[in-house]
């Protein structure tokens, strides 16, 4: 009897636990941001805690809106910066994304996105094309997985020079 009872118990208990995962992965949320920051070389990220997720991989993606713009200048090699305006670029169709398995139904992450010269030069020898102001302007971020979408901080910054990566 009790074999047939022990049986029949471990049953419920599989479906309990299954049905319990299925009702925790439809309740996702945001338990912590999502927040909006500047790195030193002015990526912009998006660090978040979502819950309710089950263990189902979740992609997140983080979209640049319209209004943002890269900012970049020419310089010599001596620092200077020769006559004419510099190189404004609109960056309107920059994204990212990425997967993450949740751990125990949550994920703990930080998706980043970086400026885009497209199309900014530099015309002449020896001269450099730097980064020099970024605007960051109606930003998306997403969990793809589970339809939540959020818009996140206006972000800008100048007056500062990046050269590598360009």
């Amino acid at each position: 009897m009790f074999r047939k009872f022990g049986g029949l118990l471990l049953g419920f208990i599989l479906i309990a636990s299954f049905v319990s995962e299925v009702v925790f992965a439809d309740n996702a949320h945001f338990i912590k941001g999502p927040t909006a920051s500047l790195t030193n070389t002015v990526d912009y990220t998006v660090s978040f805690k979502e819950a309710g997720l089950g263990s189902s991989p979740v992609t997140y993606s983080l979209t640049l809106g319209s209004g943002s713009t890269f900012t970049f200048q020419c310089f010599t090699k001596g620092g200077n910066a020769p006559q004419g305006s510099p190189n404004g670029i609109s960056a309107s169709s920059l994204s990212t994304s990425t997967t993450v398995t949740p751990r125990n139904g949550q994920v703990t992450a930080s998706i980043t996105m970086s400026p885009e010269k497209d199309g900014a030069s530099c015309q002449g020898n020896g001269l450099k094309l730097c980064l020099v102001a970024v605007n960051y302007e109606n930003v998306v971020f997403k969990d793809e997985t589970n339809s939540l979408s959020v818009d996140t901080t206006n972000l800008s910054a100048s007056g500062f020079e990046i050269c590598s990566g360009f």
